[in-house]
This record gives C-alpha cells, sequence and structure tokens, in this order.
C-alpha cells in the first residue's frame, strides 16, 4: 500500500502524459497500491491526504473524481488530474457492483417528463443573466472555479463560461457528466431554478426585465437553437433521450453483468482450486509448523542449556580473573618485596663491593710486599748459594790440585822405586831395599791418602750434586709460586738465574779474541750449554780403574 509520503515525493507530469500516469495510477489502483474503500459504503480519496473530509458515499466520491479530473482550472495540477481521472476510472469499473450499477440503471424521470425528450449528453445545463461588468474594455464575469463553487450544490463536473469578442456574454454550460448520478444533479439543477421561478419559461418571458440568474437542462431545442449556446452543445455532446441512454446502459450493464458473471465463475473456480491448493497447503505447512516448533522446542532447549554453560563459565571465568587478580596482587607485593630486598642488597652490594676493592687493593699491597721480600730472599739465597758453589768449586779445585799433587808424588816415588829396583845387585843392596822399602811405605801412605782425598771428593760431589737438585726444586716452586700470587697485577719481574748477560759478555769475549763473530758464537754456545739442566761444570770419569775429576770446559775455548 502505497503511503503518503511516497506520493507526495513523486516528481510532478506535464499536460501531454496525462493520459499515460492515468494508465499508471489505474494500475496501482488494481493492485491495491493505494486504499480507496473503507467499511461498509463509505470510500476515500487516497490522493487528497489533507483534505478534511475524508469519507464519502459511492455517489460523492464519484462526483469529487470526476470533477477534479475534467478540471482545466490551474489551480489542479497535471498529476492531480490524472490521479483522479485513474480514480473515477477504478470507482466505475472495479468498484461498482452489478446490483448498484442495476439500482442505478432503473433511475426514471418523474412521470411528468416525457422519456422521449432528448436531452443532450453528456448531461448538461445552461446559465444564462449571469452578472457581469465591464473593465479594460472587456465585459468579465466569475471565472469557472468561481462558478463551480456557487454550483458544488449540485455536483457539476465541469463549468464553461461562454465568451465572444466583446468577452464575458453572462452565460455559461454546466456539464454532470455521463451517468444517472449526472442526470440526478441535472435534474436538481433544473427544478431549483424552477422552483424560484427562473426557469427556461421564466427566461422567455422576463428576459428583457429580470436581473436574476436563470438556469435549465440543455435539450434538443437548445441544440438546434444556434448562436454561441447551440454551437458549444453540438461541439461537446449529442442528442439522446432518456430511453436511449437507458438501453445502452442496460446493454452495457449486462454486457458487463454477463462479463464479470463468467469472471465470478471462473474466480469461484479459481478459488475452488486455491481452496484445495490452501488446504494441501495448509496441511503442509500444519506440519512444517510443527516440524518448525519442534526445531524451535529444541533450539530453546539448546539455548537454555548454551547460556547455562555460558553462565558457568562466565562463572568459572570470574572465579578464575579473581583468583588470578590475587595471585597477581601477591606476587606484586611479593615483587615490591622483593625489589625493595634488591635494592638494599644492591646497595650492601656496592658496599661490599667497594669494601672488596679495598681489601683487594690492601692484599695486592701486601702480596706485593710479600712477593718483593720473597724475590729478596730468594736474590739473597741465590746469592748465598752462588757463594757456597764457588767455595765448594775452590775446595774441589784444591783438592783436585791437591790429588793431581798425591798421584804426582806417588808417580814420582814408582818412578824412585823403579830405580831402585834397577840400581839393585851392589854392595849397597841393604842401603836401596831400604830406600825401596821406604819409599812403598811412603807410597803406601799416599795410597791410602789419595784414596781418603777419594772418598771426601765423591761426598763433597754428591752432598753439591743433591743441594744443587734441592736449590733447582726450590727455585722452580718458589717462582711458579710467586708467578701464581703476583699473576699480572704486580709490576715485579722475574728474571731467570743462569740466563747470561749478552752484552757483558760479547764486550769480554770481543776484547780477548778481537772478533765479533766468534764473541757471538761462543756466547750462543755458553748459552746453550747454561740451558741445558743436564750440564755441570766438572764431571767424574774413570782412568785406569780410579774414578777422576777432570775439568770439562774451558773458559772461551
Amino acid at each position: 500500500m502505497a503511503n503518503t509520503s511516497d506520493y507526495e515525493e513523486e516528481s510532478e507530469i506535464s499536460e501531454s502524459e496525462i493520459e499515460e500516469s492515468v494508465e499508471k495510477f489505474y494500475s496501482q489502483l488494481q493492485s491495491n497500491q493505494y486504499k480507496v474503500k473503507r467499511s461498509g459504503k463509505t470510500f476515500r480519496c487516497p490522493f487528497c491526504p489533507g483534505k478534511k473530509k475524508q469519507s464519502y458515499e459511492y455517489k460523492e466520491i464519484v462526483q469529487h473524481a470526476t470533477g477534479i479530473g475534467s478540471s482545466s482550472s490551474s489551480r489542479h495540477k497535471p498529476k492531480s488530474k490524472a490521479e483522479h481521472q485513474a480514480l473515477s476510472k477504478y470507482l466505475k469499473n472495479d468498484l461498482a457492483d452489478p446490483a448498484s450499477l442495476l439500482q442505478v440503471a432503473i433511475i426514471r424521470p418523474s412521470p411528468q417528463r416525457n422519456n422521449e425528450e432528448k436531452y443532450v449528453w453528456p448531461w448538461m445545463g445552461i446559465l444564462v443573466n449571469l452578472p457581469v461588468w465591464f473593465q479594460d474594455g472587456r465585459f468579465v464575469g466569475d471565472n469557472r472555479d468561481e462558478l463551480i463553487l456557487k454550483l458544488s450544490e449540485f455536483n457539476p463536473s465541469d463549468v464553461h463560461p461562454l465568451g465572444d469578442h466583446k468577452g464575458h456574454t453572462g452565460k455559461c454550460i454546466v456539464e454532470f457528466g455521463t451517468d444517472w448520478i449526472g442526470f440526478r444533479n441535472a435534474m436538481s439543477f433544473v427544478k431549483h431554478f424552477q422552483s424560484r421561478g427562473v426557469g427556461r419559461l421564466d427566461w422567455g418571458k422576463n428576459k428583457q426585465t429580470s436581473e436574476e440568474m436563470h438556469g435549465w437542462v440543455a435539450t434538443e431545442l437548445d441544440f438546434n437553437s444556434g448562436g454561441i449556446i447551440g454551437g458549444f452543445l453540438k461541439q461537446h455532446g449529442v442528442l439522446k433521450s432518456v430511453n436511449d441512454v437507458m438501453l445502452e446502459e442496460s446493454k452495457r450493464i449486462g454486457s458487463r453483468v454477463t462479463d464479470m458473471t463468467m469472471q465470478i465463475e471462473a474466480k469461484n473456480k479459481d478459488l475452488h482450486e486455491m481452496q484445495y491448493k490452501y488446504h494441501a497447503k495448509a496441511f503442509s505447512l500444519e506440519r512444517i509448523m510443527e516440524d518448525n516448533e519442534r526445531i524451535v522446542q529444541s533450539f530453546n532447549e539448546d539455548r537454555r542449556r548454551l547460556e547455562e554453560d555460558v553462565i558457568r563459565h562466565q562463572r568459572y571465568v570470574l572465579e578464575q580473573n579473581e583468583k588470578m587478580r590475587k595471585e597477581l596482587e601477591y606476587n606484586r607485593r611479593q615483587l615490591e618485596a622483593s625489589d625493595k630486598q634488591i635494592n638494599m642488597e644492591s646497595s650492601q652490594y656496592e658496599i661490599n663491593k667497594q669494601e672488596l676493592q679495598n681489601q683487594r687493593q690492601k692484599n695486592a699491597e701486601i702480596e706485593q710486599k710479600k712477593a718483593d721480600e720473597e724475590v729478596l730472599k730468594l736474590i739473597e739465597q741465590q746469592k748465598r748459594e752462588k757463594e757456597e758453589n764457588l767455595k765448594r768449586i775452590v775446595q774441589l779445585q784444591k783438592e783436585l790440585d791437591a790429588k793431581q799433587q798425591v798421584e804426582l808424588e806417588i808417580e814420582k816415588l814408582k818412578g824412585q822405586i823403579e830405580v831402585m829396583h834397577h840400581m839393585g845387585g851392589g854392595k849397597d843392596d841393604s842401603t836401596v831395599k831400604e830406600k825401596i822399602e821406604k819409599l812403598k811405605e811412603e807410597l803406601k801412605d799416599k795410597m791410602e791418602e789419595m784414596e781418603v782425598s777419594e772418598d771426601l771428593y765423591r761426598g763433597l760431589v754428591a752432598k753439591e750434586r743433591i743441594a744443587n737438585d734441592e736449590v733447582q726444586e726450590a727455585r722452580k716452586e718458589l717462582i711458579q709460586g710467586l708467578e701464581n700470587m703476583l699473576g699480572g697485577r704486580s709490576s715485579i719481574r722475574l728474571k731467570r738465574m743462569g740466563e747470561l748477560d749478552s752484552k757483558v759478555f760479547k764486550e769480554i769475549a770481543q776484547a780477548r779474541n778481537g772478533n765479533d763473530l766468534e764473541a757471538t758464537l761462543a756466547w750462543s754456545k755458553w748459552q746453550k750449554e747454561v740451558q741445558d739442566s743436564n750440564w755441570h761444570p766438572f764431571k767424574i770419569v774413570g782412568q785406569k780403574g780410579r774414578e777422576e775429576v777432570i775439568r770439562s770446559i774451558r773458559f772461551l775455548d
């Protein structure tokens, strides 16, 4: 159903589009897009929503639609005319049932009127002696809309003021339509003027003296009268008797009744088919509704369970959230406490770190002092050991010299004994023998003395080796301990004992040999010997069954 707002928003049309728009609005009325019929026998105009009167009887709504649809007034726009023409067509063709049409068709004129009298059809009335006045060189009078308003009690479909070259003639033609309602309005129009003594006959008598407006229905007499009135009637109407109109109307209504009867029968047939389909659809729909009800019930049950699950889940989530919130709060407090503890420990750590650094500094200083003392002790010890070793070497050298002296004496004594043996055999043999015996005794004493010296020497050499090994072990342990103790922090560095000073050695060697190359070769040889831990400046070798200490090196040899 089209509403008023949609209707008002439609665009305006032109005069040339009225006929096309009539069919458009007529189709919309037939498809019930506009509501026309109200309850009972009342109707409404869907195209005049703002009009005060909203309820019409059938003849009133027909007159309303016909009047506006055929209006030539500029106050009715083309669109409004097309809408009301379509409404008039819809009322006459679709909303008038056969009984009402027949009822309209049997309307008869009054008994006094001759049914064979011919009237101008569409039904028309004539008004003469209308008030006119002279204005701007022409006669003027009431216009169409003003006349329709004055004649509204007769429901004219249109009013046509007649004029000539001088202007308004004081005459007009009133149209009442083509149906019997229009005929009844035309008869009411005639009776009104006749009852007031201003009808056709009265106009013929008082034409020259009367100032009243006279009116009557247009008949054959007026149609053939000539003049401006006759010309308009001939142009816009035809002559028909009441019987002619009734016969045509009866034929038309009969044809429509037949058509409508056939349509009713077809509609009844369609209705039976639709009822059958309806029952089938209703049965199917009932089953669908039952299935739908079961589905809805199952859905509601599932939804109820789902809602319960959601509520339980929400409750669980809330409980978990609350639990987690408490845990988070507890953890937050713990973290705050830990943070405070860490800050305190950090402060204490900084203090301890500073104290440790200070202590390390003190320890380093103490260790440095101890290392200095140990190094000094080591240097002193090595100095003492060196002095002792030098003393031992001197002692050994003396003992070696003494041994060699003893050996020389022994050899000398042996030589003397040999000489004595060769000199024996004379008078002095006894003397020689005594000397030989004395030399043997002396040789024996020297041999014993040499053996004691050798025993003493071997003991000293063994002790010297043991002492040297002990010194070397102590030296290694001391160096290792100092390296571990001092590490890379100490500015004290160690010089390994036994390394030759190349500068001093080369200067002395070069001064002695006068050759720089030989000095370098000698230093390299001595440095290699000194670095060998198995090398000793003295060694013991056996010679003729006796062990003898021989000096193994000579300076710069």
